[in-house]
């Protein structure tokens, strides 16, 4: 059911707690080369997502999108929700929430709401159901000992300017 909405109007930019805490540039009297680090909007992932995201996001579920209520039980959309809330931090200090939304909001919200792909997959707005981890066999440990699977730099021997034969290894009488 759509519940039709005439009388909304927009609001400020930033809410009250938003506005309070938003960062702004260092104080002039710190000390030489000193800047204090942006106090952040929102104090934890569960504030910013009830307080800011779950305010501005509002979406029809069915068809092709669904959530969990219970998100928090789910540890890959708490990992992605987490990346959503640090960039969005960063786009408030640095001004740059267009990039946000194109690059960091939109991609995350696709997954997380995909009901073919998603972690909410198996769950209904309220309705939380576990999905499986990834299966895993074990792997030979030998595969590990590979070049494939080594630094590049650890296997460089150092090479003599005038392509002759490597420098001798430097040995100290000890």
């Amino acid at each position: 059911m759509v519940v039709e909405d005439d009388d909304w109007e927009p609001g400020p930019a930033l809410d009250e707690d938003e506005a309070g805490s938003a960062p702004g540039p260092a104080a002039a009297g710190s000390g030489a080369g000193e800047q204090e680090a942006p106090k952040p909007v929102y104090t934890d992932l569960e504030t910013w997502l009830r307080k800011h995201l779950a305010q501005v996001i509002r979406r029809r579920f069915g068809g092709s999108l669904t959530w969990c209520s219970q998100w928090y039980r789910h540890a890959e959309a708490v990992s992605r929700l987490n990346a959503m809330w640090q960039e969005w931090e960063k786009a408030v200090v640095e001004g740059t929430m267009s990039n946000w939304w194109l690059y960091h909001c939109d991609p995350q919200l696709a997954v997380l709401m995909s009901k073919d792909a998603g972690p909410f997959m198996a769950c209904k707005p309220g309705e939380h159901r576990q999905l499986d981890p990834l299966p895993l066999a074990e792997s030979d440990p030998l595969l590990w000992l590979s070049s494939a699977f080594s630094d590049p730099a650890q296997d460089r021997q150092p090479s003599s300017p005038a392509g002759g034969p490597p420098p001798a290894p430097v040995v100290s009488a000890g």
